[in-house]
């Protein structure tokens, strides 16, 4: 599993006490965490950190969240903005915070992602004889989204089949070729009804 963060829908979290990124501080982590054989990776961690802004909706000072794959973080400030201040608790309780938060070090190592999801090219599920087919064409067949994922990313090729947390599995169309060049993920359908981008 690999992480990426909406570019456009994103809140900035300052962990205060934890590492610049000048630091250059990694935790060791499971590929998957219910698939130990799959092996491990690093991810990068610093004070400055970005959450996805559905995630956060309600967050209140006080409140302890739990970033998944490092710690407990106890919210004290919330500025005008939405971006968020907190404070690593490293014997956190994470069994009572509400909140379990993908997230990502907002560093400058992290690759940019194109994400690619393509749904049905007519909005019937079965056409009658009688069924005119130019009324049932879907007028928008694909979907993009823009999003920064974390700096493993960069490793993959083309067609790697990866999945992002919380987002669902894709095969690498390109991959990621520098700043200008991101990397191109199509969405793999799960059967379930999509809700493109």
């Amino acid at each position: 599993r690999y992480m990426a963060i909406d570019k456009e829908q994103h809140t900035n979290l300052l962990v205060k006490n934890g590492p610049r990124e000048a630091d250059f501080c990694f935790q060791e982590t499971p590929l998957h965490p219910k698939k130990p054989d799959m092996g491990t990776r690093v991810i990068r961690i610093c004070d400055s950190v970005l959450l996805e802004n559905v995630d956060v909706q309600g967050v209140v000072v006080g409140e302890e969240i739990v970033l998944l794959r490092w710690g407990v973080v106890k919210i004290t400030k919330i500025h005008d903005n939405g971006d968020l201040e907190g404070e690593h608790i490293p014997n956190g309780n994470f069994r009572a915070a509400k909140k379990k938060l993908s997230w990502m070090a907002n560093v400058q190592s992290n690759c940019p992602v194109v994400l690619q999801e393509f749904d049905h090219l007519v909005t019937k599920a079965k056409m009658e004889d009688d069924d005119n087919f130019e009324d049932f064409v879907n007028p928008t067949t694909m979907a993009t989204t823009e999003v920064i994922g974390d700096a493993a990313l960069v490793t993959l090729k083309e067609h790697d089949i990866i999945q992002l947390e919380r987002r669902g599995y894709y095969r690498v169309d390109k991959p990621y070729m520098g700043p200008t060049k991101p990397l191109m993920l199509i969405m793999i359908p799960d059967g379930k009804s999509k809700t493109m981008g």
